[in-house]
């Protein structure tokens, strides 16, 4: 059953309280020490690689001291953030230490690479590692020369032994200096939020041989990085290019006319209050209907239901100077499948377009300060908890879903942390079963064997929220497309998976809901935004 409205049955229901007081994870580069060999000795199985003290630490007294944990299969494993330095004016160089907390060797051959975003680099290195700006809505992926050499760490063969580690660096493309502040995206570990960039060298790693400055590099991989928010009568699309709402034509208008209803004022007066602060003078009005009947019809209906939002919102909107282009598309460019009644309802839509308002209050990325709570930090075998749920779905009656924590950082974004843990009596395959489709979102994945179908709900506004997704077509939540994923558990065994969202200030507490292979798997209510 579609997930079509509010009232959306057959999800388990469980309050969740406020987090816990999060565990700190305290760290000192003076405490790290030399490598003992060469940058061939950090790929010798059961090798354990130590940091350098780091020229130029991002913090007074050494590393960053922030630790986030590993759904890698062969775990239990977590990442720290050693350092991160703006190296030039044109690089930023990562330092990071993937530590294994379990008792069996972990291979990390596979484990860090960019996969499904056009990456033209090899799979047995740390390309996958990105900077993600949240106020400029970009990711910053690793540089790479022009034959393809990623300035990143090289993890062919390299195997860490229990409560060993080893060191990985990346050199990505700078963001704009005002950019203090970022979440480093990792594939298979939470996201790092509100790392701070520090000015200044960093020594090289051990196997940091690619001078950027002495390479022909090729053109800077920087993405895009697009949210969306759904409703049953507005939906929000954002990117680096500017925000486009998206309004029920159900709503707007009764069936086959363009005479705007009653609520139609309600809403077009929000939209102009974002028009009025915005500051763009050129707003665009689009009409789109779903593909019954035919075009013969749907043609002139969009075009006459475009314009008649254009000249309500130009009574709205209070601000001089600002242009309204109107057009109709008939049937043409659908967001969802015309196969179903409820993608049907979400084509029939009047879209407008135009540049996001400015964040609310200064922003701290500047100052480099965190205007946010506190992020979500992480020990080895502790995590807290604002809320669990057990599943009802069938093949998932003995998995229970705990959130660990909702923070939103300093540029504005929200990651939510969740475990799943496994209290029954055989193993139970993950892999598929978070990803959106068709049958409870009306909408297909379009990188499968990911987590985007974890969405967050904020029930007063009836809106749901998912997971970003890069240009690339990649959710910025935990995949498990790799063969390094942790996606099957074993009794007993839990594992730890995170997404990243764009919520609106005023938006304080949410629903997370988890789909369980297209049904209905589970909620944790009331989950507060720290």
């Amino acid at each position: 059953m579609l997930r079509s409205n509010l009232e959306r049955q057959g999800i388990t229901r469980v309050g969740g309280g406020l987090a816990a007081l999060l565990v700190a994870l305290s760290g000192c580069a003076g405490d790290a020490v030399e490598p003992t060999g060469g940058s061939d000795e950090r790929k010798t199985p059961g090798v354990t690689a130590r940091s350098p003290a780091p020229d130029g630490a991002a913090s007074p007294g050494g590393t960053l001291g922030r630790a986030v944990p590993m759904a890698h299969r062969q775990g239990p494993a977590h990442v720290e953030v050693v350092a991160l330095n703006r190296t030039s004016a044109t690089t930023v160089t990562g330092r990071f230490k993937v530590v294994n907390d379990g008792r069996t060797g972990l291979d990390l051959s596979i484990s860090l690479f960019e996969g499904g975003r056009g990456a033209d680099s090899s799979s047995l290195v740390a390309g996958g590692i990105g900077l993600l700006d949240g106020r400029g809505s970009k990711l910053y992926m690793p540089l790479s020369t022009t034959d393809h050499t990623c300035l990143c760490s090289s993890l062919a063969g390299t195997t860490i032994g229990p409560g060993e580690s080893v060191d990985v660096h990346a050199v990505f493309p700078a963001p704009p200096p005002d950019v203090r502040r970022v979440t480093v995206t990792m594939p298979l570990t939470v996201p790092v939020q509100d790392v701070p960039i520090t000015d200044g060298p960093l020594r090289p790693a051990a196997d940091q041989t690619i001078d950027p400055a002495s390479v022909d590099l090729a053109p800077p991989r920087v993405l895009s990085v697009h949210s969306r928010a759904e409703g049953d009568e507005r939906s929000v699309d954002e990117d680096a290019d500017g925000r486009a709402v998206r309004l029920s034509a159900d709503v707007l208008f009764a069936l086959n006319k363009a005479e705007l209803t009653p609520r139609a004022s309600a809403l077009l007066k929000e939209v102009a209050g974002q028009i009025d602060a915005s500051g763009d003078t050129t707003v665009e009005v689009d009409g789109y209907t779903d593909t019954t009947g035919n075009d013969a019809i749907n043609q002139p209906l969009s075009e006459r239901r475009a314009k008649a939002v254009a000249d309500r919102l130009r009574t709205l909107v209070t601000r001089g100077g600002v242009t309204f282009r109107t057009a109709g598309h008939g049937s043409a460019d659908p967001v969802a499948s015309n196969a179903f009644e409820e993608g049907r309802r979400k084509n029939r839509r009047v879209t407008v377009r135009f540049t996001p308002p400015p964040p609310s209050s200064p922003s701290s990325s500047a100052t480099g300060q965190s205007s946010g709570g506190q992020p979500f930090e992480w020990t080895p075998g502790e995590a807290p908890v604002s809320g669990s749920a057990a599943f009802t779905a069938d093949g998932a009656k003995d998995l229970r879903v705990e959130v660990n924590g909702a923070h939103r950082d300093s540029t504005g974004l929200t990651t939510v942390v969740w475990s799943v843990r496994n209290t029954g009596q055989s193993d139970v395959e993950l892999q598929s079963a978070f990803e959106q489709d068709q049958r409870y979102h009306g909408m297909f994945s379009p990188s499968p064997s990911g987590t985007d179908g974890v969405t967050l709900l904020d029930r007063s506004a009836k809106i749901w929220y998912y997971p970003l997704r890069d240009s690339g077509g990649q959710c910025v939540c935990t995949s498990m497309s790799r063969t390094a994923a942790k996606r099957t558990l074993a009794p007993g065994e839990s594992v730890t998976y995170a997404g990243v969202y764009r919520l609106p200030d005023e938006v304080r507490s949410v629903d997370v809901d988890f789909p369980w292979h297209g049904t209905a798997g589970a909620r944790v209510e009331g989950v507060a935004i720290g």
